[in-house]
């Protein structure tokens, strides 16, 4: 089968003609329809992400069919409701399965876990292997090159908005920086429910027809680039949440002069940037914190959302072949949505 390599940082992706994986045990092989091509993967090229195997198969954000099983996983497929030929979606952050946050379902914040395109191989490929049942989630009538995204541009802003609910009741401030893929992503959960219409929203980015599309999905107001003082003012006073779906240096230093007191700053990209911590450097009482990917309960909740019909991403599909033309496009930001590999 035909699979995107990168044998080491900073090398050139290779395509290679590898041999299909064969499942034992309880793993499932899964025919890839579509894979997402996400800035985290342009950070494993770099040598930048934290915890990478190579050489390795890229892709991380994965969707496809179940199309066999090792001799143990006929039985949990069952139990998952899937069968061969079902359209799934598959869930990153495989752990151990036996610690409290595995069997609690959070299994990306186990300390064991493993991610394919990280440290297994992923979905770069016409193929690729998951270890468990437990790991997919059925599609039913979404298209899997459509749906491949939700498993980490749809599935970590819900995770981000979920764990800031306790900040965002009522009239509240919220800055979004960025609005690529995720930011498009959390400014749409964000718009969920009727108390979210109380929300005052800026969204900051560097992309003028970005800005268009927030203020499509609900944004309301604008700001292309912008000091601290510049956010202020059009929220009318500091934001009391603030998702950094960049994760750059300068966007968390942005974030940290613009939150309340007591608000929280929710860092959701993963551009390596750092932030000193300390009473001269955040507001009093401000929260710093992270999201993980997602839970399987998470990825679940995204796809029952996107059946229903109330996200809108945008997907444009490419040959497989042509990742790497994917990847400079990316970091020349020509795309407003996600780019999906088809094998």
């Amino acid at each position: 089968m035909l699979a995107v390599r990168l044998r080491g940082p900073c090398e050139a992706l290779t395509l290679e003609d590898v041999p299909l994986p064969e499942p034992a045990g309880t793993q499932v092989r899964i025919r890839v329809a579509g894979c997402g091509v996400c800035h985290t993967d342009l950070h494993v090229v770099d040598g930048v992400q934290a915890r990478v195997v190579l050489p390795r198969t890229l892709g991380h954000e994965v969707a496809g069919r179940v199309d066999a099983v090792g001799p143990d996983a006929a039985g949990p497929l069952r139990r998952a409701r899937l069968k061969l030929g079902d359209a799934v979606v598959v869930a990153g952050g495989w752990g151990c399965g036996a610690c409290d946050d595995c069997l609690a379902g959070e299994e990306q914040r186990c300390g064991q876990s493993t991610a394919p395109g990280f440290q297994v191989d992923g979905g770069y490929a016409e193929a690729m292997l998951v270890p468990h049942p437990r790991h997919l989630v059925g599609l039913r009538d979404l298209d899997p090159v459509e749906a491949a995204p939700l498993a980490d541009a749809g599935i970590t802003p819900y995770r981000a908005v979920r764990r800031a609910r306790p900040w965002l009741d009522g009239e509240r401030r919220v800055l979004i920086i960025g609005c690529g893929a995720l930011g498009q992503f959390t400014l749409q959960y964000l718009r969920m429910g009727r108390a979210r219409s109380a929300l005052r929203i800026a969204v900051r980015e560097l992309e003028p027809a970005r800005l268009e599309r927030a203020a499509e999905l609900g944004a309301d107001y604008g700001l292309l680039d912008g000091d601290p003082e510049m956010t202020i003012e059009a929220l009318g006073g500091a934001a009391d949440v603030v998702f950094d779906v960049v994760g750059t240096d300068v966007t968390l230093a942005h974030a940290a002069a613009v939150v309340a007191p007591d608000g929280l700053v929710m860092l959701v990209g993963e551009a390596g940037g750092r932030l000193p911590f300390g009473f001269e450097t955040t507001p009093i009482e401000a929260w710093l914190t992270t999201v993980a990917w997602g839970s399987r309960d998470d990825l679940r909740d995204v796809v029952r959302i996107a059946r229903r019909g109330r996200l809108r991403w945008d997907v444009e599909r490419m040959p497989l072949r042509d990742a790497a033309k994917a990847h400079a496009r990316l970091r020349r930001r020509k795309v407003n949505g996600r780019f999906v590999l088809v094998p």
